[in-house]
């Protein structure tokens, strides 16, 4: 493919099409402070022709219809390095048409194959900071798959290359770009076997409306991203925001991201996608492997269950059941010998003893046994919506009060729980402002940079650690501050943590305990900090319109040393969708100190 000098594009013509605004998505050019006003998110070279490429849309342009003009080895040919710019191209201008052969790319092509898209939404996953809210990632199907061949499809990965060990160096880096994130192309059964395997986590698979010429042009796409670096953020420029981007490139006209500018949280990213028109053509839900588990914990006698976890053990162990309750604790027992070894748990002899439970289940002549999970009414793109603000008000320290909160994202145990992971409770950048009748003081109640609950009730099978995790400020109770305003709260740095267990005592009630302890500094503190320690306990309930939690903490504290015991009653009740009552009571008791405080208020969630 070339371009005739004699019918070369006129200086106008390249400016034109240099400010295109999709020859800047494909370039991925945002604007900045630069001389042209442009700079590219992409920070490998190789993603460029031109030497100054990455800050110049027209010189990028100019050295691409410089390079079709010159011809070159296959492969290493303009054309074949970059087919999506070059087909862009080559529709907007007849001096440029595409190569006819690129054996590299074709090769690559036929071994992908794609027909149809799929975005896929794997669950949060709490012990993964990136994937705190939730993944989503792009399957690319082939043609003449089936629901059974799936898995035999290609994943398309854009994900933070990470290599810290230090949680506080991840987390500071993935807020602030300081990882690259790439793209990766790999066989969709290592996803479900990293996702819904290993970590656990329910995967949804919403099959999208693309065309195929659509889908080959995402494709030509993701061939000149090969290798190709761009700034990893966490909340912003993640998985999400950078599929969104490939289905921008797909159809020319879509305006996904920009309907994100501060944040991109999995979820939303897919309610927006599925906002579009015609988009869903199916949606699957694939239930993470420790389902079944779960559901056999809750649904067999004890007696099944007992045997069952021997089993999974010691398979020739002799066990006298009736054949209906044998056959379930044999499926029982391999489906956790099989976890485990997933979960590499993997000990000598594990195939051996999976094989033998499968022969001493197959002469019983009954019917499979195993429960079946059952898909959720909801899926995640029908959930709430993440970002949140309400206005309350209340008396607490012996005043009235009116109160402003504000919370980007993400869910609290409170929120309607449809759509989200039991238990899991996520808040970023929790804001809450304070007025004071007494005085109309303004002050800043709290703000939790990251507040984080992960509540997974223990079981026959599964003995998980419930814990706690947050940072941030908050106003605390403070005994002889000698502060001049005399005020028993100030304004701390903190950070506290907790771990122990949880038990799910009915279908809608999970209790836990937890030893707790926190670090606060400021210089309201006699020495500029504390600490404090002891236990937490509390209760989580309620059904699809209301919830509750109570919770009691009672920490030893030094500096100077007492005792602090906090009491507290919170419940929502769902009033519309996107709108809820909240009600809240808590005690706070210190030597000397006696402090109760109610409030109530409206919630809405955007």
């Amino acid at each position: 493919m070339c371009l005739s000098t004699a019918a070369a594009a006129t200086s106008a013509d390249t400016r034109a099409l240099a400010n295109d605004p999709y020859w800047h998505l494909l370039l991925r050019y945002e604007p900045t402070k630069t001389a042209s006003g442009w700079r590219s998110e992409a920070r490998s070279h190789h993603f460029f022709l031109a030497a100054n490429g990455r800050d110049d849309p027209q010189a990028e342009l100019d050295s691409l219809i410089a390079a079709l003009q010159t011809p070159s080895i296959a492969d290493n040919d303009a054309a074949c390095r970059f087919p999506a710019r070059t087909a862009w191209l080559a529709s907007k201008t007849p001096l440029v048409t595409a190569r006819a052969k690129c054996p590299a790319l074709d090769e690559w092509r036929q071994l992908v194959n794609p027909e149809q898209a799929t975005l896929v939404f794997a669950s949060d996953y709490l012990n993964n900071p990136s994937s705190m809210f939730g993944h989503t990632f792009l399957r690319l199907d082939a043609a003449g798959q089936t629901e059974d061949t799936r898995l035999l499809a290609y994943a398309v990965n854009y994900a933070a290359n990470a290599d810290a060990k230090n949680p506080f160096a991840f987390a500071w880096k993935g807020l602030t770009g300081g990882y690259p994130g790439l793209f990766s192309l790999l066989p969709y059964y290592d996803k479900v076997k990293e996702y819904s395997d290993m970590e656990n986590r329910d995967l949804w698979e919403y099959q999208l409306n693309f065309t195929p010429a659509e889908v080959e042009l995402m494709l030509l796409h993701l061939w000149e991203l090969r290798d190709v670096e761009f700034p990893y953020y966490f909340l912003t420029r993640n998985c999400s925001f950078q599929i969104l981007a490939l289905f921008e490139v797909a159809r020319p006209g879509l305006a996904l991201r920009a309907d994100f500018p501060v944040q991109a949280i999995p979820t939303d990213t897919l309610r927006r996608v599925l906002a579009e028109d015609g988009m869903l053509r199916q949606r699957i839900y694939r239930p993470a492997a420790e389902r079944r588990l779960l559901l056999a914990a809750r649904a067999y006698p004890d007696q099944v269950l007992d045997a069952a976890k021997l089993l999974a053990d010691a398979p020739d162990t002799q066990i006298s059941l009736p054949p209906t309750e044998m056959a379930a604790a044999l499926e029982t027992a391999y489906d956790y010998r099989y976890y485990r070894f997933l979960a590499g748990d993997n000990p000598a002899g594990s195939s051996h003893d999976m094989l033998t439970l499968l022969r001493l289940r197959a002469p019983l002549d009954v019917p499979e046994q195993r429960q079946k999970p059952v898909e959720p009414t909801v899926d995640p793109s029908a959930g709430h919506a993440t970002a949140r603000i309400a206005i309350s008000t209340g008396y607490a320290r012996e005043t009235g009060q009116l109160n402003l909160r504000f919370r980007p994202a993400y869910h609290d145990l409170l929120d309607p729980p449809q759509g989200y992971r039991h238990g899991a409770h996520i808040d970023f950048l929790d804001t809450e402002l304070r007025l004071e009748a007494r005085d109309n003081h303004l002050v800043l109640e709290r703000l939790a940079i990251v507040d984080i609950d992960s509540l997974t009730p223990y079981d026959r099978f599964f003995q998980p650690v419930s814990w706690s995790f947050g940072f941030g400020w908050r106003q605390a109770a403070i005994n002889g501050s000698g502060q001049p305003d005399d005020r028993d709260h100030h304004g701390v740095a903190y950070m506290d943590g907790g771990a122990g267990i949880s038990l799910r005592l009915a279908n809608d009630l999970e209790c836990y305990v937890q030893l707790g302890g926190d670090i606060e500094g400021g210089k309201a503190l006699d020495a500029g900090w504390r600490t404090g320690i002891g236990p937490r306990a509390g209760c989580i309930g309620g059904g699809s319109r209301w919830r509750f939690r109570s919770q009691a903490d009672h920490r030893w504290r030094n500096s100077p040393s007492f005792v602090e015991t906090r009491a507290l009653l919170e419940a929502q009740l769902d009033i519309a969708p996107g709108h809820g009552l909240r009600l809240q009571g808590s005690l706070l008791h210190t030597p000397g100190l006696m402090q109760p405080a109610i409030e109530a208020g409206w919630t809405h969630y955007f």
